[in-house]
């Protein structure tokens, strides 16, 4: 299972992200949008791992800090060249930090290997793009959920993301 924790969307700033997004695709037609169900902040990605370590890695999870009812300004946008990513974020957040740092602590102490690279909250709204133009012209609330494992898997030939919930996989 190839696996992070995340932040997913509270399903209202789907359509405040969707309409950001399609003004995104506009400015640069020839990339891919990620689907709306994929919005989503990345707190430590994992990758590879099999299911019963993802089982144990979600029940941890479940026990981080739980920050909802605060929320997260978004009020920019950038691009990732590397990746060729389009983004979307805010002024770095106090609260959205320390998930990070937490979900990276349990990972360290479970031995479980995870992408160590710098952390930068933001929500990708496209793929294989090369968007320099700024996107988010009217700030907005990102609501703060709590934490999840998402496995990241193909389906129908796209990339989804599901929350991997302890009470189903059991």
């Amino acid at each position: 299972m190839k696996c992070f924790i995340g932040l997913p969307a509270a399903s209202s700033v789907i359509p405040l992200i969707k309409q950001i997004q399609v003004k995104a695709s506009e400015l640069d037609p020839e990339a891919r949008a990620v689907p709306p169900t994929n919005f989503h902040v990345t707190l430590a990605f994992i990758g590879e791992i099999d299911q019963r370590v993802a089982l144990e890695v979600a029940s941890m999870v479940a026990t981080m800090t739980d920050f909802s009812g605060s929320t997260w300004t978004i009020d920019r946008s950038g691009l990732f060249p590397r990746p060729k990513v389009a983004w979307i974020g805010g002024s770095p957040s106090e609260k959205i930090q320390l998930l990070s740092r937490e979900a990276r602590t349990i990972l360290e102490k479970m031995g479980i290997p995870y992408d160590r690279g710098p952390f930068k909250a933001h929500v990708t709204i496209l793929r294989k793009s090369k968007l320099q133009e700024p996107v988010v012209l009217k700030p907005f609330e990102w609501p703060i959920q709590k934490a999840v494992l998402f496995e990241s898997l193909l389906s129908g030939g796209k990339r989804i993301y599901r929350p991997i919930n302890l009470e189903v996989e059991k």
